[in-house]
């Protein structure tokens, strides 16, 4: 998704992923059933925590892993890339 790491402008594509996951292989994220998600973003290596994502949202950020804890109440997630 976008020009990171001369990807194309749109998805090209997506697998299934679960909270705890430790490689999302740089992707993005489709949230399908809403909440918190604490994440690794790419280039950093502190987690960061974004609150109260809708339901069936994308975040429009590119991440190397999702943190398992109290900080993820996320769930049906899509790895995009």
């Amino acid at each position: 998704m976008g020009q990171y790491f001369n990807q194309p402008d749109f998805a090209t594509s997506a697998e299934t992923v679960v909270v705890g996951t430790t490689d999302v292989k740089n992707s993005a994220l489709y949230i399908g059933s809403g909440g918190d998600i604490e994440v690794i973003v790419v280039g950093d290596s502190a987690p960061v925590v974004f609150k109260n994502i809708p339901d069936g949202s994308f975040l429009p950020v590119i991440i190397s892993s999702i943190v398992a804890g109290a900080n993820t109440t996320v769930s049906d997630l899509v790895a995009i890339k």
